[in-house]
């Protein structure tokens, strides 16, 4: 049977962007994926992803009008989500949009509500949703092996080096809207909780003394309507030391059992004449992008965009408590 040709467009050349480009291009898919433009504000950039195959824009507008699109990845900076994917949704193409889905709470309603108008299918890239160890740990919890939830632990940090050389615009953003965002939503999606205040402290230091005015260290405490807590942790200063560039370690804690999912360790060490290092036997891999990747050939619910929404009111609402120092309400999305 062949399989059907989809024209991929990519707004963002980024660290995202370039992973993206070349999973749909090296990757056997259930569809077959032509990249056929790259669109950044860097033009360069945009041009250096693009390479022969694919044409070069640093204006969305210029490309739609350009480009006959069948679905978009975009991969643009955390606080720079809401001007494409306006556009996107105003043209009727298919958009996967990197989490968060945005990082204010106007922002985040304003492309839920366009893509609602506009009937177009439109999802946010939780990608740990789709890594097995997490679908393992749902399947566990669903089966009720942990018993009646308590709570739930999440320690997702970077080392440091990472946030000043790779993300220029880390100073716009922070760990919790580029980490707690992933383990936020898993504690809603393998939970099924919903968020209602949250308690949050930061430490800032290190990377402000480098000239990145963003939080060094942020603890959050949610608490949740069926009385559940989580405690979420993101650090942006891990020595480079670090065997890996990222921790992370999940813990859902029950009244007769526990689910523990450490993707960093993975059970498996290697210590021999290179530097140290842990194998990625549970980690984010490039057959789990493109199984991803194959749900965008799939229906999409209508409020696919509601746990985006909900992702970001409890990220606004964490900000808010650094600020304040007290708990904030988290809004109903």
């Amino acid at each position: 049977m062949t399989r059907s040709l989809v024209r991929v467009g990519l707004v963002g050349a980024g660290n995202m962007g370039q992973v993206y480009a070349r999973v749909l291009r090296q990757t056997d898919l259930r569809f077959r994926a032509e990249v056929v433009a790259v669109c950044d504000q860097d033009l360069a950039r945009a041009r250096d992803l693009a390479g022969t195959d694919a044409r070069a824009y640093d204006d969305v507008d210029r490309m739609l009008a350009a480009e006959r699109l069948d679905w978009v990845y975009q991969a643009t900076p955390d606080h720079a989500h809401r001007e494409p994917f306006l556009a996107l949704m105003a043209a009727g193409v298919p958009t996967l949009v990197e989490k968060p889905l945005a990082t204010t709470w106007d922002d985040a309603w304003a492309m839920a509500e366009a893509a609602r108008r506009a009937g177009v299918p439109a999802q946010v890239n939780f990608t740990n949703r789709i890594n097995p160890a997490f679908q393992a740990a749902k399947s566990a919890l669903e089966r009720g092996q942990a018993g009646r939830l308590l709570g739930v632990y999440a320690r997702l940090s970077n080392v440091f080096t990472y946030p000043k050389n790779n993300l220029s615009w880390a100073a716009r953003s922070s760990a919790a809207w580029f980490l707690i965002a992933h383990t936020a939503d898993l504690a809603q999606w393998l939970t099924g909780w919903r968020a209602t205040s949250v308690l949050a402290r930061g430490v800032k230091g290190r990377l402000a003394g480098l000239g990145v005015d963003t939080w060094d260290l942020i603890q959050a405490l949610v608490t949740y309507e069926d009385g559940g807590s989580a405690l979420l942790e993101a650090s942006w200063t891990l020595p480079e030391s670090m065997p890996t560039i990222v921790d992370f370690e999940f813990v859902v804690h029950g009244d007769n059992g526990q689910i523990v999912v450490d993707t960093t360790r993975q059970m498996v060490t290697v210590a021999g004449p290179e530097k140290y290092a842990y194998p990625g036997t549970l980690g984010w891999t490039q057959r789990q992008i493109s199984d991803n990747l194959d749900r965008l050939s799939e229906p999409v619910r209508p409020d696919a965009l509601a746990d985006g929404l909900a992702n970001t009111a409890l990220l606004v609402a964490l900000h808010d408590s650094l600020r304040s120092g007290r708990p904030e309400p988290v809004r109903e999305s």
